[in-house]
């Protein structure tokens, strides 16, 4: 820890409970914070500089302390740690730092003043004692640009059911988190549906979509799911189901029966919605709706417990190599709106939005004659393709008797001006004397 840098790395992990770590270890270490906070531009510690400032701070040594501390530091400055030490100090650190938070969590819970959920606490302190193993001192990024770019300039990943998005996103690749709004039964669930029933098949074949629902009986949502991926009603649905050819038909378009997992979350916390994950080998999770997930009672506020969950879900993506999309409600303030704005989420104007690299809000007027429209925007998009809109503001159809969603020909992104006159479209006068108009532009007249 002479070099600034392997300093800064095992410093803040060095427990300084008294107990850990002897007493003069830890007045060294204290020492080696003081000097390099005293010279911000020393990569490492200059012994013939540091002596004589550790006798200044310990004026009241003896001599046989004294010259203890000079032994250690002549052999400290005399020679460096090899990997193999290293290592073993890096493994040491860390069993101490997991053993004191393991600790720390029983103690918890021995006093009731445990908040959270004690497996989930569990495996964040055994996350951070594998990263702290994981520790190199000389890592770096040393990828080719070919190989970093190949994703890209091959298209790699998983595509959208809508060109719309296609033309606006990039596929959708592990790790990347995104976030559906839409008001009450404006089709949220029926455009998940949609889409994952088309990207089902896109997957690896040891992949699959969990579909955490944590909202009505799961058990509604797998009937949509075979309408979705076949494109038929309810009753054209019932007359396969009579013929017995609609389980195959499914499973030709998604790939397997089992390949999208409905799986009802009611209750259950964060730890636990994590197993679930691991367990059913996620490729794809729908987070359905993730404001309810249990294990975040920490947070002050419930923006402050919002904007946790949404951050956990998306450590968790990466953790699992995983597309995650969580469902979640645009406030009144976009009731009616075509393209509700990015702090329209519902109990959030910054904390839901920051933890998700894009934000679908699907748009819907309240004039009856546009009840199967519905339009789609992008407020925000990182996944934006170069060539590409940022932001599609494209209207889409909606077929609620089959769950599906999809483009319209030549749909193109009105102004904010005709959005105006279509939201101030409210009586039934109104909307009588103006259906006209309004179908002559959207349908590009």
């Amino acid at each position: 820890m002479k070099d600034r840098k392997t300093f800064n790395q095992l410093y803040g992990v060095i427990p300084k409970d008294g107990k850990s770590v002897d007493a003069q270890t830890m007045a060294l270490l204290t020492d080696f914070n003081k000097y390099y906070e005293l010279f911000p531009s020393h990569t490492k510690l200059d012994q013939e500089t540091f002596m004589p400032r550790f006798q200044q701070w310990h004026p009241t040594l003896k001599p046989e302390q004294l010259q203890f501390f000079n032994q250690v530091l002549t052999s400290v400055f005399s020679k460096d740690a090899d990997q193999d030490q290293r290592e073993h100090i890096m493994q040491w650190l860390a069993e101490i730092e997991m053993a004191t938070a393991m600790a720390n969590l029983a103690e918890e819970h021995n006093t009731g003043e445990l908040e959270e959920d004690m497996f989930s606490r569990m495996t964040n302190i055994l996350d951070q004692y594998r990263r702290r193993l994981d520790v190199r001192f000389d890592r770096w990024i040393d990828d080719s640009i070919a190989d970093l770019l190949v994703e890209d300039l091959n298209d790699d990943g998983i595509a959208w059911r809508l060109a719309c998005l296609n033309a606006s996103m990039r596929k959708l690749r592990p790790g990347d988190f995104g976030i559906v709004a839409g008001r009450p039964d404006k089709g949220k669930t029926s455009f998940i549906s949609s889409e994952v029933t088309f990207m089902a098949s896109q997957l690896p074949p040891d992949r699959n979509i969990v579909w955490l629902n944590n909202e009505g009986p799961g058990r509604r949502i797998v009937p949509r799911l075979y309408q979705s991926a076949i494109g038929v009603g309810v009753r054209e649905l019932g007359e396969m189901v009579t013929a017995n050819t609609a389980e195959k038909r499914y499973v030709d378009i998604v790939g397997r029966r089992d390949r999208i997992r409905v799986i009802d979350i009611h209750g259950k916390t964060n730890g636990q919605v994590e197993m679930i994950l691991e367990d059913n080998k996620a490729g794809i999770a729908v987070f359905d709706m993730i404001d309810n997930i249990k294990g975040f009672g920490d947070a002050a506020r419930t923006d402050l417990a919002l904007e946790a969950m949404y951050q956990w879900a998306r450590e968790r993506m990466v953790k699992h190599d995983c597309i995650g999309l969580a469902t979640s409600q645009i406030s009144n303030d976009g009731d009616g709106l075509l393209f509700p704005t990015l702090g329209m989420l519902k109990d959030s104007k910054t904390g839901k939005q920051g933890a998700c690299d894009f934000q679908l809000m699907i748009g819907a007027s309240n004039d009856q004659n546009l009840q199967n429209s519905r339009w789609l925007g992008l407020p925000k998009n990182k996944l934006r393709k170069p060539d590409g809109p940022s932001d599609p503001k494209a209207e889409v159809h909606f077929d609620g008797r089959i769950g599906r969603y999809s483009d319209v020909p030549g749909s193109y992104a009105i102004t904010e001006h005709d959005v105006e006159r279509i939201e101030q479209v409210h009586t039934p006068e109104q909307q009588q004397a103006s259906a006209s108009e309004i179908d002559s532009l959207l349908s590009g007249a």
